[in-house]
């Protein structure tokens, strides 16, 4: 569970996540509610602010930096949270591709699993 990890890594995953749902520049009110969903699990205070878009490359070094086997559940928050509005704008695309990238996972991959959660999400 990710309650388990460290409390300075439950803030940067936070981060990766307000980053990946910011990415366009539009923060929805289905992406806000996701985030504060993602912050309480967490048990991360929540924070009176929008958040601001860092670059894929700062993304994916933190990304990079979690523990192994804390890294899939997070480009699945990711995923979740890109898709959460019904629609994936192509900085938040970009944010996914770079990070999947940096996991290993191929695009193709990432790919499917996102159309699978856009189809969910827009049943």
């Amino acid at each position: 569970m990710l309650a388990r990890v460290e409390l300075e890594e439950r803030h940067k995953i936070a981060g990766l996540i307000e980053n990946v749902i910011a990415a366009d520049g539009v923060v929805t009110n289905e992406e806000r509610e996701f985030l504060r969903r993602v912050l309480e699990r967490l048990g991360v205070a929540s924070v009176d602010r929008e958040p601001v878009s860092i670059d894929p490359g700062r993304a994916t070094s933190t990304l990079r930096a979690l523990p192994s086997d804390t890294q899939a559940r997070v480009m699945a928050l990711l995923v979740e949270g890109a898709v959460v509005d019904g629609v994936v704008q192509p900085e938040e695309h970009a944010l996914l591709l770079a990070s999947a990238a940096t996991l290993g996972i191929e695009a193709t991959a990432l790919e499917e699993r996102i159309a699978r959660r856009l189809r969910a999400t827009n049943a």
